[in-house]
């Protein structure tokens, strides 16, 4: 047992000690023979944005497939909303608040213009000494109760408008229909938010499917550039700075090499570990005009030097010079 407690604590100080060196298999950095340091990294758009089907629907007609290129604005399907869904939308739209105000306010101005016509009457017979003055007082007072009351209920009605409005206008960004005020819309159409590529579609969205709301049904993304992601060993990720270049090279196209510049560089990891190195998620912007690099795909990066050298190419020459040094002598 004193035996096996021995060889556990080696193990885990030789593990802790290839893992400080970035040597691990499966490391996001690797050192290779000639001080190679090599960046592995996913490849993701550079912007992404998604369409979400507000409400729950029937898709009726889908206008893009995956890969096509939209404009913002372009309509890319079109649904039917479901019947509880047009229910919502009526709450939404047309509340029974906005009603009940209304009818409030035309009883109390009713109730205001029978009051002042009382009151011009009392006020005649006054005059002649034919009504008591006290009763046009206690009129006046009612009067400004009422007035008061209308005041009250008419800021409340403003705001209630103006929150329909702000409903409304909502709706129709959502929808991406245009509709009157007081008007229920039974369709609505998927609208591209961005230029952009259609990356990603939901499986189960075709014509005649069927979909609740809020779910996301399609991402439009940006491909030129793209970005490449990479965590990066707190020992080199010091190194870097913004502008740097590097060359790469993916698995999956062979014979490429792509040009990246470093566009990004955290001053906070996204984890910290007392037990383990410190890695920094690092951004390389990468120029993809033929649209060869897709989202998702694994990348090796090369650090540059200022010069256009690669790290690996410096270390080689750097290793002569210094065994020139003594025969000089």
């Amino acid at each position: 047992m004193v035996y096996l407690n021995f060889a556990m604590k080696q193990i885990a100080r030789i593990f802790l000690f290839f893992t400080a060196l970035g040597l691990i298999p499966g490391g996001m950095v690797s050192l290779a023979q000639g001080a190679e340091i090599n960046f592995t990294g996913k490849l993701v758009c550079s912007l992404k944005r998604p369409v979400v089907l507000p409400m729950a629907a029937d898709i009726v007609a889908l206008n893009v497939q995956p890969g096509q290129k939209v404009r913002e604005g372009e309509v890319l399907g079109r649904y039917e909303l479901l019947p509880e869904s047009v229910q919502n939308l009526r709450r939404r739209l047309l509340p029974s608040q906005i009603t009940e105000l209304r009818a409030r306010m035309a009883e109390i101005d009713k109730n205001l213009t029978l009051l002042r016509e009382k009151e011009n009457s009392l006020t005649e017979l006054s005059r002649q000494n034919l009504a008591p003055t006290q009763s046009l007082k206690q009129l006046e007072q009612e009067i400004q109760a009422l007035g008061k009351q209308r005041s009250l209920l008419q800021g409340a009605l403003g705001q209630a408008e103006k929150s329909i409005a702000e409903e409304e206008a909502l709706a129709r960004k959502q929808l991406g229909v245009p509709f009157k005020s007081g008007h229920i819309p039974k369709e609505g159409t998927l609208v591209a938010p961005i230029d952009g590529y259609v990356v990603w579609m939901h499986p189960d969205l075709r014509r005649g499917a069927q979909l609740g709301g809020g779910t996301p049904v399609m991402m439009i993304g940006v491909m030129d550039p793209m970005l490449l992601r990479a965590q990066v060993h707190e020992i080199e990720a010091l190194k870097l700075k913004v502008g740097d270049e590097a060359d790469i090279t993916l698995e999956s196209i062979p014979g490429r090499k792509f040009t990246a510049r470093v566009s990004r560089i955290p001053w906070a990891p996204p984890a910290l570990s007392l037990e383990a190195p410190t890695y920094y998620d690092v951004e390389f912007k990468v120029a993809n005009p033929d649209l060869a690099l897709k989202e998702g795909l694994k990348a090796t990066i090369e650090l540059r030097q200022p010069g256009g050298k690669n790290l690996a190419g410096a270390s080689q020459e750097k290793e002569p010079a210094a065994q020139g040094a003594p025969k000089g002598k």
